[in-house]
């Protein structure tokens, strides 16, 4: 059975690709790119990642990448104010705690996050965690997580990274732990996860009742 759980942000404990992808398109608009598919943006965002679309969108149009970089940011902050959790997020996490387990953070997100925790009462939660200010590599890379695991003496073996996205299992998987994919969108794209779950609250089961 699981006991501690490092968790990413987006898509996994708060729904928050909405906005994002919003906030993308409307970056793209400022740069008078228009013709782009709303649900074909969310789906290469879910499977890739921001960085990925900004940098294809500026290979594609002639574009600074940086520039639409911080445009993209400066508008998905302006309007991602109240993102909300998804259902089971805090009922999951209650019970890793009271089953004597541990939560943390993997994000690429800035400490914004601990802000957006802290609104829906969650930030209590936490033991600790790695987000954009400690500069680690991204994931896939296993960093972020292996730093987690040494500093907090977690056990490999009964500690899963849970997450959205192909890379954040990809992540867990080079690290070494226990795997959790949510699929929550029906993308399937993480066969390589210990475990499959279609919502959070299909992550009680796993944890720890010893």
């Amino acid at each position: 059975m699981l006991k501690d759980f490092i968790w990413d942000f987006d898509g996994t404990l708060y729904d928050t690709y909405p906005v994002m992808t919003q906030a993308l398109l409307t970056a793209l608009h400022q740069f008078d790119i228009r013709d782009i598919d709303e649900a074909s943006l969310y789906r290469d965002l879910k499977i890739h990642s921001v960085r990925s679309a900004v940098q294809n969108f500026a290979d594609q149009y002639q574009l600074s990448a940086n520039e639409l970089t911080a445009t993209y940011h400066q508008i998905e902050h302006q309007n991602q104010q109240a993102p909300q959790p998804y259902p089971g997020a805090k009922a999951v996490l209650e019970a890793v705690i009271a089953h004597g387990g541990r939560n943390f953070l993997d994000t690429h997100r800035d400490r914004t996050v601990y802000d957006y925790l802290a609104q829906n009462g969650l930030a209590d939660y936490f033991s600790g965690g790695v987000d954009a200010s400690q500069d680690f590599p991204r994931k896939p890379d296993p960093s972020a997580i292996n730093a987690i695991v040494q500093q907090y003496q977690l056990t490999p073996s009964t500690t899963a990274m849970v997450g959205d996205r192909r890379l954040d299992i990809d992540a867990g998987v080079n690290a070494n732990v226990q795997t959790i994919y949510f699929n929550v969108d029906g993308y399937h794209d993480a066969p390589n996860a210990t475990y499959q779950v279609e919502q959070l609250t299909d992550i009680l089961p796993l944890i720890n009742l010893a």
